[in-house]
């Protein structure tokens, strides 16, 4: 609950896989409060079209954040923050990925 006595809005983190469709991403970005894309969906996401508030996390962020043991880890903070990650576009790969239990980026742990 917030101050306010309202319930607080859900935090869903919006992830993108490398899919043709993640050309609809920043449209989906609009609806959601933080963003998550692999490499892959980079190829594919005009970031100009994102909102200006997006903060867009990639695989390099994951690795550039942490030096040494005891500093933070991104996709664990983020997993402490978001109550609910959503993929959208999820492409066969990624889908096949979460499956066999494959976490070769930093937002596979999620599905896990």
């Amino acid at each position: 609950m917030q101050a306010s006595g309202a319930p607080r809005k859900p935090r869903i983190l919006l992830a993108a896989s490398g899919s043709v469709a993640a050309i609809k991403f920043g449209y989906l970005c609009s609806c959601f409060s933080d963003w998550v894309a692999t490499q892959a969906a980079l190829h594919f996401i005009d970031r100009t079209t994102l909102p200006k508030d997006v903060i867009l996390y990639t695989d390099e962020d994951e690795w550039s954040t942490w030096s040494k043991i005891g500093d933070t880890v991104l996709h664990i903070e983020l997993r402490q923050w978001a109550d609910i990650m959503v993929i959208a576009p999820l492409s066969a790969n990624t889908l096949g990925k979460i499956a066999g239990g494959l976490c070769d980026n930093f937002w596979h742990v999620w599905s896990f």
